[in-house]
């Protein structure tokens, strides 16, 4: 196992969490803000960045922003996602109240196993399914479980099999700021543009074409393979490759 595969302490994993928030919302990190995220002082935020900077996941010079290493990336994401939709289901199926829930997530997400979790985020996308309009019926839930479809007899709104359509839906509750790649999303999709996460050469080039944060954007496009993908921003087509579209954080609507 690499290192940056070993297993990050819950501490680690809310630093992470905080940067990724912190990109999402204002495209830069700073040792102060994430002390101020954390409510934590500031040399220990400076520890922190340190051991996650040994383990491959983070960048940071001396007065400079902290930035997500492609992998860092990858596991705040991952974790971003965990904690939105332990927090779903806290307060969707649970009815607890989102500040209690907010507070018991932080906690339940870095202890629940893996395995666990995963069925944990099935059940959220099942009661997204439901939009409330059907019962739900736990019969339903296993037979998703076992074959990855719903049963003949479920009339959810995608129509009776269809498979459940992800996590990036609309919700009533305000979840932990989430992303994907750019390159992940399907024709007719869209977004916004969150962050470049790409430097140097390739970074320019995607600021050059008007990839810049906060740009609504639509997927009319994608090749066989997904390269290029084709979207419409500021209101012209836009052909990237699939390598580009990689380094492009978006928030999918």
């Amino acid at each position: 196992m690499s290192e940056t595969k070993a297993q990050l302490s819950p501490s680690m994993e809310d630093y992470l969490e905080a940067i990724y928030n912190l990109k999402i919302r204002s495209q830069v990190a700073r040792v102060k803000d994430i002390a101020r995220e954390l409510d934590v002082k500031m040399p220990s935020v400076t520890g922190a960045i340190q051991s996650l900077a040994t383990k491959g996941l983070v960048k940071h010079e001396p007065y400079e922003y902290v930035e997500l290493t492609e992998e860092g990336l990858d596991r705040a994401r991952g974790i971003a996602h965990r904690h939105a939709a332990v927090k779903e289901f806290l307060v969707r199926v649970l009815g607890l109240p989102e500040a209690e829930a907010e507070s018991e997530a932080c906690g339940i997400e870095h202890a629940i196993r893996s395995e666990t979790l995963e069925r944990l985020l099935k059940f959220v996308d099942f009661v997204r399914e439901s939009g409330g309009d059907h019962p739900l019926r736990i019969d339903h839930f296993q037979h998703y479980l076992k074959h990855g479809k719903y049963p003949a007899g479920c009339k959810f709104r995608g129509g009776p099999g269809d498979e459940p359509r992800g996590r990036g839906r609309a919700s009533s509750v305000s979840p932990t700021i989430t992303s994907m790649k750019l390159s992940d999303l399907k024709p007719g999709m869209k977004g916004r543009i969150a962050f470049v996460s790409g430097k140097g050469r390739i970074r320019k080039r995607l600021m050059e074409m008007g990839i810049t944060a906060d740009t609504r954007f639509e997927v009319v496009r994608v090749a066989p393979f997904g390269d290029p993908v084709e979207i419409k921003i500021r209101n012209y087509l836009l052909s990237l490759r699939k390598s580009e579209a990689e380094h492009v954080e978006v928030e999918a609507e």
